[in-house]
């Protein structure tokens, strides 16, 4: 994985092919980025089309008999599965965890997947594995993000 550009490329592909395929709508805009073992994809648009898609699936929304097919299997876990075996399938790495946020305010999902150190790649540092909290401590609070380390 010594080509990180055309790898983060690749992983953009694919990861919008699979939100589409479950929004039915494209997104707007999306980029992956990778650190070390952390890959993060954001895109923009067709939040909304998706949890919409995720909350009430259905066997056929058709009106007199015409329309879309939305599959049962359409579903939060099911999209899940996909996503990581798409990441799996182009870093050659095993998931250690998916975390994925959707801001409906925004219009703006981000998918966060840790990789499981590999051989060559060795482990992240250790400031990189520190918790969310602890980070925010040192960062110190976003617009909309929860603190939840002590104030300063």
């Amino acid at each position: 994985m010594t080509d990180f550009p055309t790898l983060a490329a690749e992983l953009t592909r694919s990861l919008t092919a699979l939100w589409t395929r479950y929004a039915g709508k494209r997104p707007t805009g999306g980029r992956t980025e990778i650190h070390g073992n952390v890959v993060t994809y954001v895109l923009a648009g067709a939040v909304g089309d998706f949890n919409r898609n995720m909350i009430a699936p259905q066997a056929h929304d058709t009106v007199g008999g015409v329309g879309k097919l939305t599959p049962a299997a359409f579903t939060p876990a099911a999209y899940k599965r996909e996503a990581v075996a798409a990441v799996v399938r182009l870093t050659r790495q095993r998931v250690a965890s998916f975390v994925s946020s959707h801001d409906r305010d925004t219009d703006v999902a981000t998918e966060i997947f840790t990789l499981e150190p590999s051989l060559g790649r060795g482990a992240p540092r250790a400031e990189r594995r520190s918790s969310g909290a602890s980070f925010l401590a040192h960062r110190g609070p976003e617009r909309g993000v929860p603190h939840h380390g002590p104030r300063a």
